[in-house]
């Protein structure tokens, strides 16, 4: 079972009988598609897809930070919170599948992709500072971070 569609299939027949074994299954089908992602990434034009797609992620993300400016939130606020926090799950996921990917022979590049997106990531972390969080979580490169 090699398709990666597949076994989120699996996966979420798994969930109400078997967690462990389904949140198993989701970590396999997770690293089939990246693997199968990375292996277009041979291909200009698939490459160029996984770059828009990026470029979606990223600026939705961004676009949630904005909302704190438009809407004028205070630090400690529950929207403010709530907004870092959407803000910082999607860049999460991003940083974290990108630092999967491995760079491809100069086609476009990962490596500036990646370290533009750390960036964002630590300035998403400096408004969970101002929120007054007091759980741990994770910074770009997957380390325990704590805010201050």
């Amino acid at each position: 079972m090699d398709d990666w569609k597949s076994m989120v299939g699996s996966a979420m027949e798994l969930e109400n009988q078997d967690v462990l074994q389904a949140y198993n299954k989701y970590q396999e089908a997770s690293r089939h598609a990246l693997a199968e992602a990375q292996s277009l990434l041979g291909d200009f034009e698939a490459a160029q897809i996984i770059e828009a797609i990026y470029g979606a992620v990223f600026s939705y993300s961004n676009s949630v930070l904005l909302q704190l400016r438009v809407e004028d939130m205070e630090p400690g606020e529950v929207d403010h919170t709530f907004r870092v926090g959407h803000a910082y799950g999607v860049s999460c996921v991003l940083n974290h599948l990108i630092d999967e990917l491995k760079e491809f022979g100069g086609i476009t590049s990962l490596e500036a992709l990646d370290d533009f997106s750390d960036q964002v990531h630590d300035e998403i972390l400096k408004e969970a500072n101002k929120s007054d969080l007091a759980i741990e979580i994770l910074d770009a490169k997957g380390e325990v971070y704590l805010p201050e």
